[in-house]
C-alpha cells in the first residue's frame, strides 16, 4: 500500500509543478480578472456621463428629477457654467412656444441612444399634458383618454417553471456541461500522454521489478485524480472568497444582492446529482485513457489512441447540448443510462426536471459499476500491456496483452 501512495505522491508531484497545470489553473481567474477590470472601466467611464437640462415645464422638470442622468439647472448661464467645468457631458435647452414644447441639445458629442430615448419619453408625456390642458377638457373626459386595453390569460395548464424561462436551470445546465467537458477533454490527454510517455521510456521493467503493475497502475490514477482535486479545490476556494466578498466590494454589492438567490440555487444544483456524475464520468474516462495511453508504444501516438473517447466525449456534450432544443427525446433516456454518455445527459435532464431521483440513482449505480469493473479488468491486464513495447499498432498490443 505504501508503494501504491508513493507513485500516486510522485504522479502529482511532477504533474502539478509543470507551467502548464499552474497556466491551466490560473486561466480562468486571469479572464475573470480582465474581464472585472474592462467591466470597472466601462462603468467608470459611463457613471460621468450626466446630461443638464434647463427648463420651465414643471411636468419635463418632475421627470428629470427622477432620473439618475440628467441634472436641472435653473438657467442656461448655470448649465453652460456645468458644462465649461466639465460636470456635465452636454445640456438641453426645453422651450415652449405655443404650447408646443422644442428641445436642443448642447455638447461636442451626440447623445448618447438611451438617454436621448429617456429624454424623448419625458417630453412626449409633457407635450400630452399640455394638449390635453389645451384641450379644455373634464377630468372625466381626461380620463377616458388614457384608458388603455386589457389583456387576459386563460390557459389549461400553468407550467411551474419550465427549463425555457428559468435561468437558474439554464446556467446550472451550461455551467455544469462546461466544467464536465473541460475537466475529462484536460485530463483524458494528459493521463494518455502521461502513460505513454513512460512506456516509451522502457524503464517499467524495473519498477514492475520492485512492486505489482496492478498497484502501480493504481498509483498513477490516485496521483492524477489528486491533481484534479487540487484543481477543483482552488477553483472552490476561489469562488468562495469571492462569494463571501462581494457584499463589502463597492459598485459590486447592489448586483451581487440581486443575483444571490440565483447564484445559491445554481450551487444547489450543481452540487447535488451533477456532482457525483461529473466524478463517476471523470473515473471512467480516465481508467480508459490510461488504458489507451499503455496501447501505443511511443508517446506521440497518444492522441491518436485516445480518439475514440474523444469521440465519446463529444457525442455526450453535442448531444446534451442539443437537448436543449429538443427536449427530452426517447434517445435521451436511454443515453442517460449508457456509462460515459449518462455522466453528460442524466444531470442535464435532473436539472431540466425531466428524470426522477430514482432514475438518476439508477443511472449513477449503472456508471458506478462499470467504472470499478473497468478498473479491475484494466488494472489486471495494465501489466501485461505496458512491457510491450513492440510498435505493431494498439489493436496488435492489446490481443497479446490478453495471453
Amino acid at each position: 500500500m505504501n508503494k501504491i501512495w508513493l507513485v500516486a505522491k510522485e504522479t502529482y508531484r511532477r504533474e502539478v509543478k509543470t507551467w502548464s497545470y499552474l497556466l491551466m489553473i490560473l486561466a480562468p481567474f486571469l479572464f475573470i480578472l480582465l474581464s472585472f477590470v474592462i467591466g470597472m472601466a466601462s462603468a467608470g467611464s459611463s457613471d460621468d456621463n450626466y446630461i443638464g437640462v434647463v427648463t420651465a415645464n414643471p411636468v419635463s422638470k418632475q421627470a428629470i428629477k427622477k432620473s439618475e442622468d440628467f441634472d436641472n439647472y435653473s438657467t442656461e448661464a448655470k448649465a453652460k457654467k456645468a458644462y465649461k467645468d466639465e460636470d456635465i457631458d452636454g445640456y438641453v435647452l426645453i422651450e415652449q412656444k405655443n404650447n408646443q414644447l422644442s428641445a436642443t441639445y448642447y455638447s461636442d458629442e451626440k447623445m448618447d441612444s438611451d438617454l436621448k430615448s429617456e429624454l424623448l419619453t419625458s417630453l412626449n408625456t409633457a407635450q400630452q399634458q399640455l394638449n390635453l390642458s389645451k384641450a379644455k377638457l373634464t377630468i372625466k373626459q381626461s380620463q377616458s383618454l388614457t384608458t388603455r386595453a386589457q389583456f387576459k390569460q386563460k390557459v389549461k395548464h400553468v407550467d411551474k417553471k419550465n427549463f425555457d424561462n428559468d435561468p437558474v436551470k439554464q446556467i446550472s445546465f451550461w455551467v455544469l456541461l462546461i466544467i464536465l467537458y473541460m475537466l475529462v477533454i484536460t485530463y483524458t490527454q494528459v493521463t494518455a500522454q502521461d502513460i505513454a510517455t513512460e512506456k516509451g521510456t522502457k524503464i517499467m521493467e524495473v519498477i514492475f521489478s520492485s512492486m505489482p503493475g496492478g498497484d502501480y497502475f493504481t498509483g498513477k490514477i490516485l496521483g492524477i485524480f489528486g491533481e484534479i482535486i487540487t484543481q477543483v479545490l482552488i477553483y472552490v476556494i476561489g469562488f468562495a472568497a469571492v462569494y463571501c466578498a462581494a457584499p463589502y466590494i463597492d459598485g459590486f454589492s447592489d448586483l451581487f444582492d440581486k443575483y444571490k438567490p440565483m447564484i445559491d440555487q445554481t450551487v444547489g444544483n450543481l452540487a447535488s446529482w451533477g456532482l457525483l456524475f461529473t466524478i463517476i464520468g471523470l473515473v471512467l474516462f480516465i481508467i480508459f485513457a490510461a488504458f489507451c495511453g499503455a496501447l501505443v508504444a511511443k508517446s506521440e501516438n497518444a492522441n491518436k489512441a485516445v480518439g475514440p473517447l474523444t469521440t465519446l466525449m463529444l457525442i455526450g456534450f453535442l448531444f446534451t447540448l442539443n437537448m436543449q432544443s429538443s427536449g427530452d427525446t426517447i434517445l435521451a433516456k436511454v443515453l442517460s443510462y449508457i456509462p460515459f454518455l449518462s455522466s453528460f445527459v442524466m444531470p442535464a435532464r435532473v436539472i431540466m426536471g425531466s428524470a426522477t431521483n430514482l432514475e438518476a440513482a439508477i443511472s449513477a449505480l449503472i456508471a458506478l459499476v462499470a467504472a470499478v469493473a473497468s478498473f479491475i479488468w484494466i488494472r489486471k491486464i495494465y501489466p501485461n500491456l505496458i512491457l510491450q513495447t513492440d510498435d505493431v499498432g494498439p489493436w496488435q498490443n492489446f490481443k497479446r496483452s490478453l495471453l
